[in-house]
């Protein structure tokens, strides 16, 4: 198994039944030359009992550690990866039949970063795609999107950027994905964009840290402080994207005044955005 094209890891805690949706979508790939790792962040329940019925596969690696959160799962995984590419797919995802056989053939030799579509499935069954978005690469448009299972990254690369910010607990693959950004700058790596919705991300009820505001708040101003430069220089709408967002998390804190003082960086960066004008009414005087 040294030549492994693809090394899939998928962090999980504590979701032994879902995790076996995910498992069954890789054996169920049409490209087989692939090696998925398995990282248990301290799970409580019979995580370790389901996984081992795989184990049979010798493509499948388990690792069980103390829990340290999915960003220090997701680098251990790495740090255990032996594909030229690796990809990283939460333990209640899904992946298509087709998804790394339709990656592969758009692999260039050069392949620095490949950006596929997702479909979100949402709680009331509804599904949504979600394609690859264009930025401003140095003054060259590109297509991207850095979500689990859309996102494949020449190994090399991905710790040459020494992986993912454990400090992180939010954002974890948007602050991955503009750290890729600024290491390809300087490389002879490409940047290849799949227009196809190859995974399906499944969204839940109940409580989850996507709607931790607080923590959602501090570590979106730490990303936009990390990127500043380049986003000043290169990418101002998404700079007004964000502050916007930084916005809408103090508006649900109910702090009120700073939502206003983001929603003014937002409008100095793009003046002719009618909804940030909309935005400001809502939260501030609604």
């Amino acid at each position: 198994m040294s030549n492994i094209k693809f090394s899939i890891i998928t962090p999980t805690y504590n979701r032994a039944q879902l995790l076996q949706r995910t498992i069954k979508s890789i054996l169920a790939q049409t490209f087989k030359d692939w090696e998925l790792i398995i990282v248990d962040d301290g799970s409580t329940d019979n995580t370790e009992t389901i996984v081992k019925n795989y184990l049979d596969d010798t493509r499948i690696k388990y690792i069980k550690k103390e829990n340290s959160g999915t960003a220090h799962s997701r680098n251990i995984g790495a740090a255990n990866a032996k594909g030229e590419f690796i990809t990283f797919l939460d333990s209640d995802d899904e992946a298509l039949p087709h998804w790394l056989d339709t990656v592969t053939g758009h692999l260039i030799p050069d392949t620095g970063i490949a950006c596929a579509g997702s479909i979100k499935k949402l709680p009331d069954g509804s599904m949504v795609k979600d394609y690859p978005y264009e930025i401003n690469f140095y003054g060259e448009k590109k297509k991207v999107k850095f979500t689990c299972g859309s996102l494949f990254i020449k190994r090399s690369l991905f710790l040459d950027i020494k992986g993912f910010d454990t400090k992180m607990p939010t954002g974890l693959l948007s602050e991955l994905g503009y750290s890729l950004i600024e290491q390809l700058k300087d490389s002879n790596l490409k940047i290849v964009s799949i227009e196809k919705c190859l995974v399906v991300i499944y969204f839940h009820d109940g409580p989850r840290l996507r709607k931790d505001w607080k923590s959602l708040t501090v570590d979106c101003a730490r990303f936009v402080n990390k990127f500043y430069d380049y986003f000043i220089t290169w990418d101002k709408s998404e700079l007004a994207r964000n502050y916007a967002v930084i916005a809408y998390y103090n508006y649900k804190l109910k702090q009120r005044k700073e939502s206003f003082s983001y929603m003014m960086k937002a409008i100095r960066l793009r003046p002719l955005n009618i909804k940030n004008y909309l935005r400001v009414v809502k939260y501030v005087f609604i």
